[in-house]
């Protein structure tokens, strides 16, 4: 330990170090502005048209001699994308199928007033709760391998002096997948590893061909790894997202005593209970509905409210599924599933609707019924009492129990 402090001690955080992070953070959020920018209709990425613009811009450009390269093509940018979804500081917002990635307006004023240590560890701090391969539209869940670990148990494998991954082929493939591309990045962009890259060959992507560990990144990641163990014991039974809070906590309370300025990190505003009427489309195949319903109603009343305008008998399970803000995988099921939240105790108005969200109401586990659910309005000024009223109703709905002639 005295040998992470001394480094700790020697260490200034500023626009230029440690790593390229804020430079290249800066750099997306100017390329947000006020008016934000289109993203992709499915995993809402930057436009391809767009990529090779923003990484010529990045401190650290890649080379790739691939045709049609994407979002995941490029591991900085892709990286620096779910810094901007996981600090909460970029948003989706949009009406149907067209959407944008747009700065958060009362997030974006915090953060200009944060020192560098501040916003540098902000961003650490984002990765290190929030930092799901959820965002990047890769995965779903994967429990504690979804953030801060995965990377950080690679870098502590690491040699003393690095690898080297000059004709290790094999090796250097595997690199996609564990840590993957991205986590290699945000090592990188966070100063905690060096990167030197190879030559890209015709139709491929990114090569990497050594990895040096630098003695910032042996002073963070080595004092994490030895207080995970500790965290991970004292809260176990905790959900995930405790532990991970809690341990950002108790690194955070070790730490901050070393850097004068990191006084604040970046704190997301609980956002206001939406009490107003909300307006959803629900789509089935080429059946859809509009109903109006009070941001006091619970999920149950939505589901009771679907249901009923598709002629569907209220007789099996169910549960909502849709993203959060950063852009993170959340559910509210029925009471019998037995996992919280549920749909008899939350109300529309708590989760934050947006104009644009999508959500799926998933129906009958055993014949999984899936209605696409579009939030329309938030605040409308279509008058309802305490019951959802339907608004409009077109094409035909699908038969819940289909007769199907017999076979045999």
């Amino acid at each position: 330990m005295p040998v992470q402090q001394d480094i700790f001690t020697k260490q200034t955080i500023n626009q230029d170090g440690p790593g390229s992070l804020l430079q290249d953070f800066k750099t997306i959020l100017n390329l947000l502005g006020e008016k934000g920018i289109p993203v992709s209709g499915v995993k809402k990425h930057f436009p391809m048209a767009q990529l090779a613009e923003i990484n010529n811009q990045l401190s650290h450009p890649v080379t790739l001699k691939l045709k049609r390269p994407v979002q995941k093509s490029y591991p900085h940018i892709n990286a620096l994308y779910l810094l901007v979804r996981a600090s909460g500081i970029g948003r989706i917002a949009g009406t149907g199928k067209k959407h944008r990635l747009v700065l958060e307006p009362t997030l974006i004023q915090l953060w200009q007033k944060l020192t560098p240590a501040e916003q540098y560890f902000s961003l650490f701090e984002a990765w290190w709760c929030r930092g799901s391969d959820e965002i990047l539209g890769e995965r779903e869940g994967g429990g504690m391998l979804d953030y801060l670990i995965r990377s950080l148990n690679y870098f502590i494998k690491l040699p003393e002096k690095g690898v080297n991954m000059a004709g290790k082929k094999q090796e250097e493939e595997g690199l996609r997948y564990y840590p993957g591309h991205h986590s290699l990045a945000l090592l990188e962009l966070f100063g905690f590893i060096t990167i030197q890259d190879g030559e890209p060959e015709q139709g491929k992507g990114w090569r990497v061909e050594s990895i040096t560990p630098t003695e910032w990144g042996k002073a963070v990641l080595n004092s994490i790894y030895k207080g995970n163990q500790q965290t991970m014991d004292t809260f176990w039974g905790a959900s995930v997202e405790e532990m991970k809070a809690a341990a950002f906590a108790q690194w955070r309370t070790a730490v901050q005593p070393y850097f004068p300025d990191w006084n604040n990190i970046l704190t997301p505003p609980e956002a206001p209970f939406q009490q107003g009427v909300h307006v959803v489309k629900i789509s089935m195949d080429r059946a859809w509905r509009r109903i109006a319903i009070s941001g006091e109603a619970t999920f149950d009343a939505l589901a009771e409210a679907i249901l009923r305008a598709f002629n569907f008998g209220n007789d099996h399970l169910y549960q909502f599924i849709y993203s959060d803000s950063y852009g993170l995988k959340k559910y509210i099921n029925h009471p019998a599933l037995e996992e919280e939240p549920y749909t008899d105790d939350t109300r529309l108005g708590k989760i934050s609707c947006y104009a644009g969200m999508e959500m799926v109401f998933f129906f009958d586990f055993g014949d999984s019924w899936e209605f696409q659910v579009m939030v329309e309005e938030t605040d409308a000024d279509t008058p309802v009492g305490s019951e959802p009223v339907l608004l409009k109703s077109h094409g035909k709905a699908p038969e819940q129990y289909p007769e199907y002639d017999d076979e045999w």
